[in-house]
Parts: structure tokens; C-alpha cells; sequence
């Protein structure tokens, strides 16, 4: 897992807080086993938009289980500055 893992990573350590380091998260354990509730989720949608400068889809949250490795699997190339030339 890259770049997008990284992103995802560091944004989901931020939403869920509580002191869980992102190198802590498991890419294959459902993410509410580690507190993600709907307002987090929509935290997470909004903060993985703004870093890596794409539009999602709510839906893209709507998987089961939800995971760090399908979430990242899932999500469109970044654009903007982020993305490789």
C-alpha cells in the first residue's frame, strides 16, 4: 500500500483521535472496531477529499466490512499538486 494508504492513514488517525497512531491501524480490521461511528465516517469522507484533492461519493463508506485496505483500494487517483507527473 502507497501513498493512498499513507493519506488515508494519517487522516483516519486524526478523525478517530484518542491518541491511535496511524502505523497503528490495521488495513484488514473493520474500522469500527476502532470507534468509527456515521459523524466520524463523514469526517473521514471530507478529510481523505481535501488531502488528496478528489471528490467522493458517500457510498464509497457503505462497504462491509469497512477497512483501510478496501477504503484505500477504492479510491479514485489523487489530483492536483499530490499527483505524479
Amino acid at each position: 500500500m502507497g501513498d493512498i494508504d499513507h493519506t488515508v492513514r494519517t487522516v483516519l488517525a486524526d478523525v478517530l483521535g484518542g491518541g491511535l497512531a496511524a502505523d497503528g491501524i490495521d488495513p484488514d480490521v473493520d474500522l469500527v472496531e476502532y470507534g468509527l461511528d456515521s459523524l466520524k465516517a463523514v469526517s473521514l469522507l471530507l478529510g481523505v477529499e481535501e488531502a488528496l484533492g478528489v471528490e467522493l461519493s458517500p457510498q464509497i463508506l457503505e462497504f462491509r466490512p469497512l477497512t483501510l485496505r478496501g477504503l484505500s483500494e477504492r479510491l479514485p487517483a489523487p489530483s492536483g499538486p499530490q499527483a505524479p507527473a
